[in-house]
């Protein structure tokens, strides 16, 4: 078990794209993963040291993964559906819950409005979480599967919002008459503020869908595979691992499989082959 090629001994290079942090100040997202990068380092015996970085796009990340310089990176599932061929990637990890995670993404609309199909939402008002590629994915597929346009020209406005949170108050205080926010965000929101519920109503869920996932450079070493998993596998078991996952609102971090990208990538063909605009 030698040095990594190019990397020095034993180093683990991690690569996040930006848009997997989209509620998230980049300087705090930067102090979580350099706590991150410890806290894994304590855990995976023979691994001298771990870097982690933040890439502005996924052009920049495939440029570093290809040249050898990020040995496993985190990007939005539909980023990672784009780029693909050209990354020439391993998948190694996914998240089991959390915003990174298997969701049901909702179309959720002001309670009282007359609307029971979504093309009654022709010229509303919409608002979103700013960089969910997976939920805008999911609307617009909806949209066109239904002959309508994309949700650029099929509402008078679209607004993006920081937060699940802010999108949903956006359609209660009546600055917004449709919004698509996880269902993990609409219950959080309703549970703190039951008044937001009661104005609300869901006209539309999606199926479960992956937010973002982990590859490896097609060369990485199996055996430092299997040390990464180890050690991700056992954090859930550790208060200070545990408050790493609560941190990133993951309860586990596991191997992934093209099943657990099966209904996204499916989502992703059929608005590819609607002739849609890439998110």
């Amino acid at each position: 078990m030698g040095p990594l090629s190019g990397a020095g001994p034993n180093r683990v290079n991690v690569a996040f794209s930006q848009a997997t942090f989209p509620d998230v100040a980049m300087q705090d997202a930067r102090a979580a993963l350099a706590i991150w990068g410890e806290e894994i380092k304590r855990n995976i015996k023979g691994i001298d040291s771990i870097a982690t970085d933040i890439y502005a796009t996924p052009e920049a990340l495939i440029e570093a993964m290809r040249s050898g310089s990020v040995d496993l990176a985190v990007l939005p599932t539909v980023d990672y559906f784009k780029v693909e061929a050209l990354l020439n990637a391993d998948l190694a990890l996914v998240s089991t819950s959390g915003t990174g995670g298997a969701q049901h993404y909702l179309l959720v609309i002001q309670a009282g409005l007359p609307a029971h199909q979504l093309r009654s939402l022709k010229n509303l008002r919409l608002s979103h979480v700013k960089n969910d590629s997976v939920g805008l994915l999911f609307l617009n597929h909806a949209l066109l599967q239904q002959g309508l346009p994309e949700m650029d020209r099929f509402f008078v406005s679209t607004e993006a919002r920081s937060k699940g949170s802010q999108a949903l108050s956006a359609v209660f205080f009546g600055s917004a008459e449709a919004c698509v926010v996880t269902e993990e965000a609409y219950r959080t929101t309703i549970a703190m503020n039951p008044q937001i519920g009661r104005k609300v109503r869901i006209l539309a869920t999606s199926p479960l869908l992956q937010g973002t996932v982990a590859v490896y450079r097609k060369d990485y070493p199996d055996y430092m595979r299997q040390r990464i998993l180890d050690a991700v596998n056992e954090l859930k078991n550790y208060p200070r691992g545990a408050q790493f996952l609560n941190m990133f609102q993951a309860s586990e971090l596991r191997k992934a499989t093209e099943a657990d990208l099966a209904d996204t990538r499916r989502l992703y063909r059929e608005y590819r082959q609607k002739k849609g605009r890439l998110l």
